[in-house]
């Protein structure tokens, strides 16, 4: 009696049925007949599924998805065929053989999801290509438009040394000599983005709106007439004449300046450079302090 008979069949969309021919391997191949049924093409596989060597079921599942236009779609159908089937696969070995199918089966199915996903990723044109190895390919500018993409510099030039030394340490076959090297092109690209946040700190310094300051200095109250500092100046910069140069020497206005941020009245507050500037002139004389007031030299 067939322990293997088919319970349940699993809805194929293609078979991976051959004629027999020169190339047809009876360990793995299931015999093309004319109009063949869904439950003889499942039985078939599952007579196969038991009689094959346990070492050799990743190899069975290759070449069934091999021989089918859409092998993942084909994997998913076997694996039904498994699971609907699951009570024949009774007994300890058995039920070993049906994890190991379970298991080369995912393997396969990432293995083509993860070809899948390489090949939707389209290939940039040759000129965009620095350079060709085994593994992959460099384009620079296929790599600007992932740093685009990425919100900080940090992240930028995290991806961009790892491209640096992946380039650098890959065996290198076709290089092309119309781009920059991929490395130096990384490279130069660092060193970029760490003089612009150079220049974007200077000229934030720079530009930045200027603030008072928290420790303003703090201004000498005058306790008495303002025109007694002001005639003080005002000797220092005629009378006063040391090597026959007068001892102060700057404009009035500059010298009312200096009176002015230096300097406040009794009360604090600020003093009137206008009225500084009259004090200090010398064709005033009328505004300066009575003799024994002054301040002299």
């Amino acid at each position: 009696m067939d322990t293997h008979l088919l319970k349940e069949t699993a809805p194929f969309v293609q078979f991976s049925s051959v004629k027999v021919t020169d190339d047809f391997n009876p360990l793995f191949d299931i015999e093309k007949i004319p109009k063949q049924s869904l439950e003889d093409y499942c039985q078939q596989l599952l007579k196969l599924s038991f009689s094959i060597p346990h070492s050799e079921i990743p190899a069975f599942i290759c070449h069934h998805c091999n021989l089918v236009k859409e092998p993942l779609l084909w994997l998913n159908k076997f694996e039904k065929l498994l699971t609907v089937n699951d009570e024949l696969f009774s007994g300890t070995r058995k039920q070993s053989r049906l994890m190991k199918f379970y298991a080369c089966i995912e393997t396969k199915r990432n293995k083509i999801l993860e070809e899948a996903e390489k090949t939707e990723k389209k290939k940039p044109a040759k000129k965009y290509i620095n350079a060709e190895s085994e593994e992959r390919y460099f384009s620079f500018h296929e790599l600007k438009t992932e740093l685009a993409k990425l919100s900080t510099d940090a992240e930028r030039i995290m991806l961009l040394t790892k491209e640096k030394f992946e380039y650098q340490q890959s065996c290198i076959e076709t290089i092309n000599i119309n781009t920059l090297a991929y490395d130096e092109q990384c490279e130069k690209e660092i060193q970029q983005i760490y003089a612009m946040r150079k220049l974007q700190e200077e000229m934030g310094k720079m530009f930045s709106p200027s603030t008072p300051e928290t420790s303003a200095k703090e201004k000498i109250n005058l306790h008495g007439p303002i025109n007694i500092i002001t005639n003080a100046f005002k000797q220092m910069m005629t009378s006063v004449k040391p090597n026959g140069k007068p001892y102060i020497q700057k404009r009035i206005k500059d010298i009312a300046e200096f009176i002015s941020e230096n300097f406040a009245d009794e009360n604090g507050n600020p003093l009137s450079k206008e009225t500084l500037q009259t004090y200090l002139s010398p064709g005033r004389n009328d505004k300066d302090p009575n003799s024994d007031m002054q301040i002299n030299f």
